[in-house]
């Protein structure tokens, strides 16, 4: 009865075994293990030596034929040399332990070489085998009494070995910390004990049963505990990750939210002064033709002025009052937002049309460069027209003496965005660096008669159809407008037409973007 109820014992765990090595091998297949496949095939292998072993000592107990009995022998010896080996290597791999490319040769080399003796040795036996009772742990049970021989004698020696082995490396690492490796330890003592035993009894030539199939699954259940008892670790540090990163989630809303409602503040702030600073430049700009006026207007009214004095008056009149206008007009443009109306239109034309405006410059030198056809664009014409125009004037206002006008149109592409590029360069003055980095800002200008909102109106206007403008310029060097437009027109997020980035040395520091932004009406 005793023999039956042990066969059952070992048989459940060696499909238990089986079980194991098939969820391993399983894992190792379809989960993403992130590097950890060769500990799922190792422990796997382990897992099916285990059960050779197992139901070799399992078959001892129930079988009386003598080539199964002999067959179940081999099986059990085989296995318990392999799964010493293994057992060894699972031990490093589960504490993190370093073993040498030469040393894991050598077990495996050992291994090998004790299973092939035991399997010539079991084949040379052709002594009968009988029924005998052994004791084991104080139980009477019959089982196959085999005669003892020095090669189980090294395997029981071999295990002992290993269990030795792992035991060490799992104080060590409990030692250490490793809480989780606990229930290894336990597995591990009691499985040097059982070793033990076994070596004892082999070196002394007595015949007992082995007790080594006990004490691995003593061992393989300590280990799915160490495994159970780390899951459940990381999990629990998961969960308080989790809970941290959900806390700190909800303190980052917070924060965004206050930091939108200063955001929206500073903007708010920054608009009314953008506000203040456009009224006091309106003011300025208008209070001086105001005075003009207000004088010519008080002389005109004095008696015996005569009709040259009233001419000239007249004239002065005449003339702020377009100032006025054109002051007012630019306004207007500036502040109107920019709607294109996109049409397929050639570039080449619209830069053509522009250049008429020196016609009649005699002494400036216009040149236009095309050096292969291109594409037309979509874009909105008179827009376009607009911007030329502002920039050939501004480029003929810098040449009061002559020079030469060179405009170029080549292809290009930015942000993968193809189309055209338009480089206006003239001989001028050139500007230094405190006017080169304000020439885009608004009702910022070097001439007495200007309103300073050509060239923002007309980085608006570039803007909108997705496209950049740059100023490249030295004093005395001429300046170079470069104007980029994509050929589908689309405004590309994030690209401004703005001078580039150089270091500032004048006292007058530059209008800040988000002022800039303000002016033209845009949200922060």
């Amino acid at each position: 009865m005793h023999a039956h109820s042990i066969a059952g014992f070992l048989s459940a765990w060696v499909v238990a075994y089986v079980a194991i090595a098939t969820f391993c091998f399983i894992a190792t297949r379809r989960e993403r293990l992130r590097g950890r496949e060769a500990d799922f095939v190792l422990f796997g292998v382990f897992c099916l030596a285990l059960s050779v072993h197992t139901a070799g000592a399992a078959a001892l107990h129930l079988m009386r034929d003598g080539a199964v009995v002999r067959m179940a022998l081999l099986a059990s010896d085989v296995g318990r040399v392999l799964g010493a080996a293994l057992l060894v290597h699972v031990v490093a791999q589960l504490s993190q332990v370093r073993l040498a490319p030469r040393v894991l040769v050598a077990i495996y080399g050992a291994a090998a070489l004790l299973g092939g003796a035991s399997i010539v040795e079991h084949v040379r036996q052709l002594d009968t085998v009988a029924e005998a009772p052994v004791s084991l742990l104080g139980l009477s049970v019959v089982e196959v009494a085999t005669p003892a021989h020095p090669l189980a004698a090294l395997v029981s020696v071999g295990s002992f070995a290993a269990a030795i082995f792992g035991a060490t490396v799992f104080v060590r690492s409990a030692l250490r910390g490793r809480a989780d490796l606990l229930p290894s330890l336990w597995g591990s003592i009691a499985f040097v004990v059982s070793t033990g035993y076994d070596a004892l009894y082999g070196v002394l030539g007595q015949g007992k049963p082995l007790t080594s199939p006990y004490a691995y699954a003593a061992f393989v259940m300590g280990v799915v505990m160490s495994l159970l008892s780390r899951y459940v670790a990381l999990r629990q540090r998961l969960e308080e990750r989790a809970s941290e990163l959900k806390q700190r989630s909800a303190e980052i809303a917070r924060a965004y939210e206050e930091l939108r409602a200063a955001q929206a503040e500073l903007v708010r702030k920054e608009q009314l002064a953008a506000v203040g600073e456009l009224s006091a430049v309106i003011a300025h700009e208008v209070r001086n033709p105001l005075a003009i006026i207000t004088t010519a207007v008080a002389t005109l009214r004095r008696e015996g002025l005569g009709e040259d004095d009233r001419q000239t008056l007249l004239g002065i009149l005449d003339e702020e009052a377009s100032r006025l206008n054109r002051l007012v007009g630019d306004l207007l443009r500036y502040a109107r937002p920019v709607r294109c109306e996109r049409q397929l239109v050639a570039p080449r034309e619209i830069v053509e049309r522009a250049l008429s405006l020196s016609q009649n410059q005699t002494i400036v030198k216009v040149t236009l460069v095309e050096p292969e056809p291109l594409e037309k664009i979509h874009a909105d014409p008179m827009l376009l027209r607009q911007v030329f125009e502002n920039i050939v004037t501004n480029a003929m206002q810098a040449m009061p003496t002559g020079g030469a006008l060179t405009v170029t149109l080549v292809p290009h592409a930015e942000s993968g965005a193809s189309g055209v590029e338009v480089r206006v360069a003239d001989t001028g003055e050139g500007m230094d660096t405190s006017v080169r980095d304000r020439a885009l800002d608004p009702f910022f200008t070097t001439r007495a008669a200007g309103t300073g909102l050509g060239l923002a109106i007309v980085a608006r206007i570039v803007d909108a159809h997705g496209g950049r403008l740059s100023i490249e310029s030295d004093v005395g060097a001429g300046t170079e407008v470069r104007i980029f437009l994509p050929q589908q027109g689309e405004p590309a997020p994030g690209r401004r037409s703005v001078p580039p980035e150089i270091s500032r040395t004048s006292s007058l520091p530059p209008m800040p973007v988000e002022v800039r932004r303000a002016f033209a009406g845009r949200k922060a």
